[in-house]
């Protein structure tokens, strides 16, 4: 979709301010809030899957040239912020923060409501007739009855050639916050304060953690930037 008209980021809950939000409080929650594994499991399907959708979109998307209606645009005309949707919900369930969870969809309206209208009417004025009708046909960001025909053709269109190192390093950002999370959960509040005081060593579970956290932090600085 075309970039977002330039007065997007004089709101106060822009959409790139809500992920630094959502990760703040989901940093300081889990350190205090518990987290069972249901909650887990779901999160790091719903996160895989925002991952996913993020790389498959970047490499089905034209920008500012055709309007994009193939593979994951046939199931929802903003499938990219869908994907960060995935991404941001699965840190509130890391976090084990169930308020947190619960006010994320609103969080997120707030953020991208303005930046979908005015999306839209930029599509509206280039493709004037093909936008209304794609529009009538294609849910806005969460899929609907049309998903399962959707996923029959979710591939079509994809170049890898369209996947920029900002994209890659973008994934790997988000590895780094899953594990953070993970990490935190892992230690606690009790635990993070005896380790700053030297009493107890890491466990091998927590040092896997810290050990994957840096990794995807290190190979997302280390990721030269070049064109898409």
């Amino acid at each position: 979709m075309p970039q977002p008209m330039p007065d997007s980021k004089a709101r106060w809950l822009h959409r790139g301010r809500l992920r630094d939000l959502v990760v703040a409080l989901c940093l300081v929650s889990a350190l205090v809030c518990p987290r069972d594994t249901a909650m887990l499991v779901v999160a790091l399907v719903l996160f895989t899957a925002g991952c996913l959708l993020h790389v498959l979109v970047k490499g089905q998307l034209i920008r500012n040239v055709t309007l994009c209606t193939e593979g994951a645009y046939s199931i929802v005309r903003h499938p990219y912020y869908l994907a960060n949707y995935l991404v941001d919900i699965s840190f509130c369930l890391l976090s084990g923060n169930v308020y947190l969870v619960l006010l994320y969809p609103f969080l997120f309206y707030w953020a991208y409501g303005p930046t979908f209208a005015e999306e839209e009417a930029l599509l509206a004025s280039m493709h004037p007739a093909d936008f209304e009708a794609y529009r009538a046909s294609v849910p806005q960001v969460f899929p609907t009855s049309n998903l399962l025909s959707g996923l029959r053709s979710l591939g079509q269109g994809f170049s890898w050639l369209r996947i920029s190192a900002k994209e890659v390093k973008r994934v790997f950002r988000f590895g780094f916050l899953a594990a953070l999370l993970i990490l935190a959960q892992e230690v606690g509040l009790s635990g993070l304060q005896d380790l700053t005081a030297g009493r107890n060593p890491l466990k091998t579970s927590t040092t896997i953690l810290l050990g994957v956290s840096l990794a995807c932090l290190v190979v997302s600085v280390a990721i030269p930037r070049r064109k898409a």
